[in-house]
């Protein structure tokens, strides 16, 4: 009798498997939401430094043109290449920033991965010969892939202000 009752205290009951079954589901659901909000943060990061990188590329071409060249700025016909192709946006885009004189609105494509973004570039005379430029970039958040309504939803800025002088 006693070999019996051992036997049967060695075997699996079902609530012992449903509740390894309701753990196991748990953890995958875990690492799974895990990867999605990864991948998902990681691409938001490489949108943001695109921008940063567009920003820095106006603002360092924009003052590298001089103090004399500042206010006549075209980024159309001097950065358009194969990896980015820049245009007049029609008006759409980011608003200049709050007191300074608003050279132009340009929408800015990334032809590797057709990531839109917007730019609005604007300047402001200092005092002592300073002349401030500054240039905001804009994207949206969700990419919708589609170049019908690209602008829609732009909900994410990075502002770079840089110095030229006389």
């Amino acid at each position: 009798m006693p070999y019996r009752r051992c036997k049967l205290l060695a075997a699996v009951t079902l609530i012992e498997v449903m509740a390894a079954i309701v753990i196991i589901t748990i953890a995958v659901l875990g690492a799974s939401g895990y990867r999605y909000y990864s991948a998902l943060d990681a691409r938001r990061a490489d949108f943001q430094n695109a921008a940063a990188r567009i920003a820095l590329l106006l603002s360092e071409n924009w003052r590298g043109r001089g103090y004399d060249g500042t206010t006549s700025y075209d980024p159309v016909a001097h950065l358009n290449s194969d990896n980015l192709t820049v245009g007049d946006s029609g008006g759409v885009g980011p608003d200049y920033a709050s007191g300074f004189t608003g050279l132009g609105r340009y929408e800015i494509t990334s032809t590797n991965d057709g990531v839109h973004y917007w730019a609005a570039l604007s300047y402001d005379a200092g005092a002592d010969g300073l002349r401030m430029l500054n240039v905001v970039v804009a994207w949206a958040q969700r990419q919708t892939g589609s170049d019908d309504d690209a602008a829609a939803g732009l909900d994410k800025t990075f502002k770079l202000t840089t110095y030229v002088s006389e």
